[in-house]
C-alpha cells in the first residue's frame, strides 16, 4: 500500500464506510474531485484496507460508455454463480441484461433490484466492498442500476464507493453521501513532490511546478516527468499552458512516446480494449506482430500493469494513450481486437470495434451494427439499440438505408429520454430522399419530441399534422396518432392553441381519421368517443366511451393493452364515474409495472393508484405510495408526479401545506402548459376548504376548476361546487351543477355517479324529497367502493337531519362519518362531524393514536404487506429494497407495536374503516 500524503481525514472516512459494512450496515460514498486529485489512490487504498472483505473493483472506460451493462458485467461477472438463487423476475432480467438468456427487454431498474439482491446475497457470506472508479465513464444503464442499489442499502453488509470527476453532471448519484477531495495543503504538496522528484532541482522550477499543480497530487508527480534533466536542474523549462488535465495528459504522452514503438502499440491495444482481459490484449498484439515482451518497458515506467488483468496506473494514462493516437493508428488496433474476439460471446463488441476500424461508409459493418441493435434491445432496451443504430446510420453508404436507420435510431433515442439527440438523427434522416411513410414517420417523431420537451401548447398541432400525413400510408398508425394528438390537447387544456376551442378543433380533425378496418380496438373506440365528447357533449359520447373502456379492460385482461394509454383510459374512467374500472386499472397497472420493474412509468402509476386510495379512505397507504414514488424519481432524475399529494393533504386538513402545494404545482403546470393540472389543483383546494367549512373559498376554487372542460376533473369540481354553493346560499349555481351531474348519472348509470347525483340533488332540495335522495345516495355509494364519498354523504345527511331536529337519526349518520374520517384521518371533515355531534348533544372522545401512527411510511408499507401475507422476498421486490432490509425493519416494527409475530399484525393493523 503506497503512502498517501495529507489524506488522513479522507482515509478515516473510507475506514468508517468499510467498518459499517463489516458491522452489517449498508454504506455508500461518492468520492468527488478533479482529475488527478487523488481519487484513484484513495480508492486503491480502500481496496487494500478491505483485505478481510470480498472486493469487487472496476473502473469506467470512455470507449464503452454506450455498450449497455458493460460496467455492471465487469463488477458482477464473478458473482453470477448465484444467479439461480434470485427471485424469478430478477433472475430473468439480469440473465437477459448480461446476454445469458433470451427474453423481454428488462427495465434497468429491475436489473438494479436484481443487483441489490445479488450483492446483499453475496454479502451474507462475507462483507462486500464494491469500488467503482471513473463512474462518469460507466455506461448509463450500469450507473443507473448501481445507483439504484446504492440508495437501498440499509441492513446489508455492503459498502459501495464511487469515484467521479467533480464537474460531471451525474444526477444519478446526486443526493448520495459525498466526500469531496481537494488539492493537498502546501506542506503536504511539497513533501509529495520531494518524494517523487529526489535529487538536485532548480528552485525556480520546483516553485513553478508546486504553484501550477495547486495541490493536485498527479500533477506534482507527473509534470516533472515531461521535463528533461537539464530543464529540471537548470530551470530552463517553458511555462506550461492549457488546462491542468490536458497538461497532465501531455506529460503522459511524452512518457509514452519515449517508449519503443511496439510498446506504444501494445498500450493502444490495452486502451482500446478497456475490459482488462490481458489474454485478449496479447492475442490482438500477436495478430499485429507484437511480442508479449513489449509490455516490459510500459510496466517499468509505471504506466500500466498487465499481470492478471490489464490496469493503467491512472485513467488519464488510458485517455492520453488513446487520444494521442492518430485515427490511422487506432483502426488496425480495433480491427485486430475484433478479429481475435469470440464471435459467439462477443458479437456486439466485435461490431463496435469494426465500426471504429472502418475507414469510411461500409454497409457490411453497418449491417452488423444493426443486427447488434436487435440483439441489444432485449438486454438494454431502446438506449442500447439506439447507440448501435446511430453508429450504423453514420456508416451506411446508401442514402435511403441511412435515412431508415437514422429514423429508427431517433425513435429509440426519444423513447430512451434523449429528445435532443433524436432531433439530430431526424436531421440526418431528412437530409436524404424519404419515402412517403418515412416522411410521415419523421413528422410524427418531430411532434412526439415537441410533446416530450414542451408538454402542451404546440404539440397537439404537430401531432395532428403527422396524423394527416399518415392517413394514406399507415391508417392504423394514423388513428393512433390522432388519439395522441387529442390526448395532448386534452392534457394542455386551456393552454392548447386556441384554448378550449383548440381542443374541439383537434377533436373535429380526429373525425377525419381513416375508417376502422376490422374489429375496433379499444384505441379506435376511445378516439371516436373522445372526439364526440368534445364536439357533441357528454351524453352523446358516453355509449362509445363506455365501450372503449370495456374493450380496454378486455385487452388488459388478455395482456394486450398498450401501457402508454393507461393514463388516458384512467381519465376516461373518472369522467364516466366508473370507480370500479378506475380502481381495477390503477391496481393492475402498478402490479404490471412492479413485475417488470418499469420505474420510468411506475411513479405516474403510483400517483394514479394513490388517488384511488384517497377515495377508499386509506390516506396512510396513499402517503406511503407517494413516498415510494418520490424515492424512485429521486433515482431516475425525473420530476416527481405530485398531482395527488395536495389532495391527500387537503383531506388531512393541512391548510397551509395544501395551499402552498397548490400554488407551486399550478405555477409549474403553467410554465409547462399543463392546463388540466391547474383544474386538478383547484379541485384539491375546494376539498380542503369544504372540509374546513370555508365554503366561500371552496366555491371560488371549484368555479375556477370547472371553468374548462378538463377530462375527469370538471365533474369533480362540480361535485365540490354543489356543496359549497348550497352552503353559501348560491342556489342558482348549486342547482345548475346538480342538474349537470344528474344528467351525467343518467347516461353512465354507475353506482358512484348515481350516488353523487342523488347527494347533489339532495343538497338543493327541500322537504321529504331531501331525505329520500340522501338515502338513495347512501345506498348507491355503499355499492360503489368509494368509502370517502360514503363518509361525506353521511356527514351532509347528518347535518341536514340535525337541522331538521331529527336528532337520533342524525347521530347515527354523524357517528358513521366521524368514524371513517377519524380512521383516515381526515381532520377537517372529522372536526365538522365532531362539532355536529356536539350540537346533537353527543360528546365525542378524542380517538387515541392508532398503531400505524407510530410507524414510518416505509415501516407502514412493510407492515401492511406482511399483514397481507407477503413473504420478505415478495415485500422486497414490491418496495425495491433487499430481503435483509425487510427483515431488519420487521424487527423494529414488532418492537414498536409490542407484538412478536406476523399474525398479530392483522389485529393491530386492521383494514381502513368501510
Amino acid at each position: 500500500m503506497s503512502r498517501l500524503f495529507g489524506r488522513q481525514s479522507e482515509l478515516s472516512e473510507l475506514d468508517r464506510l468499510l467498518d459499517k459494512a463489516r458491522d452489517g450496515e449498508g454504506a455508500v460514498l461518492v468520492v468527488r474531485g478533479e482529475a488527478g486529485v487523488g481519487k484513484t489512490a484513495l480508492l486503491d487504498n480502500a481496496v487494500a484496507r478491505a483485505s478481510d472483505m470480498r472486493v469487487a473493483h472496476i473502473a469506467g472506460a470512455e470507449s464503452e460508455m454506450e455498450l449497455v451493462f458493460a460496467g455492471l458485467h465487469q463488477l458482477c461477472g464473478s458473482m453470477l454463480d448465484r444467479l439461480d438463487d434470485l427471485p424469478a423476475p430478477q433472475r430473468e432480467a439480469l440473465g437477459v441484461a448480461f446476454g445469458l438468456r433470451e427474453g423481454r427487454t428488462p427495465d434497468p431498474f429491475l436489473v438494479g433490484l436484481a443487483i441489490l439482491t445479488l450483492l446483499t446475497d453475496v454479502a451474507r457470506d462475507k462483507p462486500l466492498a464494491c469500488v467503482i472508479d471513473d463512474a462518469q465513464w460507466l455506461d448509463s444503464a450500469s450507473l443507473l442500476a448501481l445507483s439504484f442499489a446504492a440508495r437501498r442499502l440499509q441492513a446489508d453488509a455492503v459498502a459501495m464507493v464511487f469515484g467521479i470527476r467533480e464537474s460531471t453532471d451525474d444526477h444519478l448519484l446526486a443526493g448520495l453521501p459525498e466526500l469531496f477531495v481537494s488539492g493537498l495543503a502546501d506542506q503536504d504538496a511539497r513533501a509529495l513532490f520531494a518524494a517523487a522528484v529526489p535529487g538536485r532541482l532548480d528552485g525556480r522550477v520546483r516553485e513553478r511546478i508546486v504553484a501550477e499543480a495547486d495541490g493536485n497530487p498527479l500533477a506534482l508527480v507527473q509534470l516533472p516527468k515531461g521535463l528533461s534533466p537539464a530543464q529540471l536542474a537548470g530551470g530552463y523549462a517553458v511555462a506550461g499552458t492549457g488546462p491542468l488535465v490536458s497538461r497532465i495528459e501531455r506529460s503522459f504522452i511524452t512518457q509514452v512516446r519515449a517508449l519503443p514503438v511496439q510498446t506504444q502499440t501494445l498500450l493502444l491495444i490495452a486502451a482500446a480494449e478497456s475490459v482488462g482481459e490481458t489474454a485478449l490484449v496479447y492475442r490482438a498484439a500477436d495478430r499485429l506482430g507484437i511480442a508479449t515482451e513489449a509490455a516490459v518497458p510500459a510496466e517499468a515506467a509505471g504506466l500500466v500493469s498487465i499481470a492478471g488483468r490489464t490496469r493503467f496506473h491512472h485513467p488519464l494514462v488510458r485517455s492520453a494513450v488513446y487520444r494521442a493516437a492518430a485515427v490511422s493508428e487506432r483502426r488496425p488496433v480495433h480491427r485486430a481486437l475484433a478479429d481475435v474476439m469470440d464471435p459467439q460471446a462477443d458479437a456486439d463488441r466485435i461490431a463496435w470495434h469494426r465500426a471504429h476500424a472502418a475507414e469510411g461508409p461500409d454497409e457490411l459493418v453497418a449491417d452488423e451494427l444493426e443486427r447488434s441493435a436487435v440483439r441489444a434491445r432485449p438486454r438494454g432496451g431502446v438506449a442500447a439499440s439506439a447507440a448501435f443504430l446511430a453508429y450504423a446510420a453514420d456508416l451506411t453508404p446508401n442514402p435511403s438505408a441511412r435515412a431508415r436507420r437514422a429514423l429508427d435510431a431517433a425513435q429509440d433515442k426519444l423513447e430512451a429520454g434523449t429528445p435532443g439527440v433524436a432531433l439530430e438523427l431526424l436531421a440526418t434522416a431528412e437530409a436524404a430522399p424519404l419515402e412517403e411513410l418515412q416522411r410521415a414517420r419523421a413528422n410524427l417523431l418531430r411532434a412526439q419530441v415537441a410533446f416530450a420537451v414542451h408538454r402542451g401548447r404546440d404539440a397537439a398541432a404537430l401531432l395532428l399534422d403527422a396524423a394527416k400525413r399518415l392517413e394514406g400510408v399507415d391508417p392504423q398508425l394514423s388513428r393512433e396518432t390522432y388519439l395522441e394528438a387529442l390526448s395532448a390537447a386534452i392534457f394542455a387544456g386551456r393552454f392548447a392553441i386556441g384554448g378550449d376551442e383548440g381542443v374541439r378543433g383537434v377533436a373535429r380533425a380526429a373525425l377525419g381519421a381513416p375508417p376502422i378496418t376490422g374489429p375496433p380496438r379499444a384505441l379506435d373506440l376511445l378516439l371516436d368517443g373522445l372526439a364526440a365528447r368534445f364536439l357533441d357533449g357528454y351524453e352523446a359520447a358516453c355509449p362509445v366511451l363506455k365501450r372503449g373502456l370495456q374493450e380496454f379492460r378486455r385487452e388488459d385482461d388478455e395482456d394486450r393493452a398498450p401501457m402508454r394509454w393507461y393514463g388516458l383510459v384512467g381519465r376516461v374512467a373518472l369522467d364516466l364515474w366508473d370507480f370500479e374500472s378506475h380502481r381495477t386499472l390503477a391496481v393492475r397497472q402498478v402490479q404490471l409495472l412492479r413485475n417488470v420493474g418499469s420505474l420510468t412509468r411506475l411513479p405516474l402509476a403510483i400517483a394514479f393508484n394513490a388517488g384511488v386510495l384517497v377515495n377508499t379512505a386509506r390516506l396512510a397507504d396513499a402517503e406511503a405510495l407517494l413516498e415510494e414514488g418520490d424515492a424512485i424519481t429521486g433515482t431516475t432524475g425525473a420530476p416527481p408526479p405530485r398531482y395527488i399529494e395536495p389532495l391527500v393533504t387537503a383531506y388531512r386538513g393541512q391548510e397551509r401545506r395544501t395551499l402552498d402545494q397548490v400554488e407551486v404545482i399550478t405555477r409549474s403546470a403553467t410554465d409547462r402548459g399543463e392546463g388540466r393540472t391547474i383544474s386538478l389543483m383547484q379541485y384539491a383546494a375546494a376539498v380542503l376548504h369544504n372540509g374546513l367549512g370555508q365554503h366561500a373559498a371552496a366555491l371560488a376554487a371549484s368555479q375556477l376548476g370547472a371553468e374548462h372542460d378538463d377530462l375527469g376533473v370538471r365533474n369533480s369540481n362540480l361535485r365540490e361546487m354543489v356543496e359549497a354553493a348550497a352552503r353559501c346560499g348560491r342556489t342558482d349555481l348549486a342547482e345548475a351543477a346538480a342538474r349537470e351531474l344528474a344528467a351525467q348519472a343518467g347516461v353512465t348509470r354507475t353506482p358512484l355517479g348515481n350516488g353523487i347525483a342523488a347527494r347533489s340533488l339532495a343538497l338543493v332540495s327541500e322537504g321529504q324529497a331531501t331525505g329520500d335522495l340522501y338515502q338513495e345516495a347512501i345506498a348507491h355509494l355503499e355499492g360503489s367502493g368509494d368509502v370517502t364519498e360514503q363518509a361525506r354523504t353521511h356527514l351532509v345527511y347528518g347535518e341536514w337531519l340535525r337541522r331538521a331536529n331529527r336528532i337520533t337519526e342524525a347521530r347515527h349518520h354523524l357517528h358513521r362519518a366521524h368514524q371513517i374520517f377519524t380512521a383516515m384521518p381526515a381532520d377537517g371533515f372529522a372536526e365538522r362531524a365532531r362539532r355536529e355531534l356536539l350540537a346533537a348533544g353527543e360528546p365525542v372522545d378524542e380517538q387515541a393514536a392508532t398503531a400505524s401512527d407510530t410507524l414510518t411510511a416505509q415501516e407502514s408499507a412493510i407492515a401492511r404487506l406482511a399483514r397481507d401475507g407477503f413473504t420478505n422476498s415478495e415485500i422486497a421486490t414490491q418496495l425495491f429494497i433487499s430481503a435483509r432490509t425487510v427483515e431488519w425493519h420487521l424487527g423494529k416494527i414488532f418492537t414498536k407495536l409490542n407484538i412478536t409475530s406476523r399474525r398479530s399484525l392483522r389485529i393491530v393493523l386492521p383494514d381502513a374503516a368501510v
